[in-house]
């Protein structure tokens, strides 16, 4: 009796420790830090083309950006690309776009700056001082009216006529440069934009990339 037991225990332990042997190995693996089959199975050509496309993406990018304008007053909208690193990590190349909107003035304007960023190699929590400048191109129309309908040679006044039918416009095609302060913390930024030999403006903009 005691000699079945002997051998019941036995087959037991035969059959149960390979099992267990087995099913620790995928775990010590893991844990010594091996790669998976199926990466290691990854050609490196299909692997450099991915890293490529990447680094592409990484490159190009939009945002939107908004503020106000000062002298004359205005409120700002618009949208850019951004193309970047350019020749350094620190260059940065922005196109785009704006319209402004103000009592007796509205912008539209082509904006093409380049940006250069201080301390682009720091934490990206850290807010980062930028400078820029570029051309613009854009269009400016003015609008001068009058409500003194009596003081207005021409035919007699129509009582309720609508009073803003005598005004005159004015659109001027507009090319100048642009100078940029401002500073950014991840796709966050703000910045100061001042026009020379242009549409003469300061505007105060926030923004954020994308």
């Amino acid at each position: 009796m005691i000699k079945l037991s002997r051998f019941v225990i036995v087959a037991i332990a035969v059959l149960f420790l390979p099992s267990a042997g087995r099913a620790q190995q995928p775990a010590s693996a893991a844990e010594g830090g091996r790669i998976p089959v199926a990466q290691q199975n990854v050609p490196p050509a299909a692997q450099r083309v991915a890293d490529d496309a990447e680094r592409v993406a990484r490159r190009y990018g939009f945002g939107v950006t908004g503020g106000v304008g000062i002298d004359p007053e205005i409120i700002h909208v618009g949208a850019h690309g951004t193309i970047g690193p350019i020749f350094r990590n620190a260059i940065q190349f922005r196109p785009g776009v704006e319209i402004g909107v103000g009592e007796l003035t509205t912008l539209f304007a082509i904006n093409l700056d380049v940006l250069y960023t201080f301390d682009n190699d720091s934490r990206d929590s850290a807010w980062l001082p930028y400078v820029g400048a570029g051309p613009t191109f854009g269009l400016s129309h003015r609008r001068f009216g009058t409500d003194d309908l009596g003081n207005v040679d021409g035919p007699p006044v129509i009582p309720g006529a609508d009073r803003n039918r005598f005004d005159f416009s004015d659109t001027d095609f507009e090319s100048g440069m642009n100078f940029i302060v401002g500073m950014r913390k991840q796709k966050k930024f703000f910045e100061m934009r001042a026009n020379a030999w242009g549409v003469s403006s300061v505007r105060l903009l926030a923004g954020i990339n994308f």
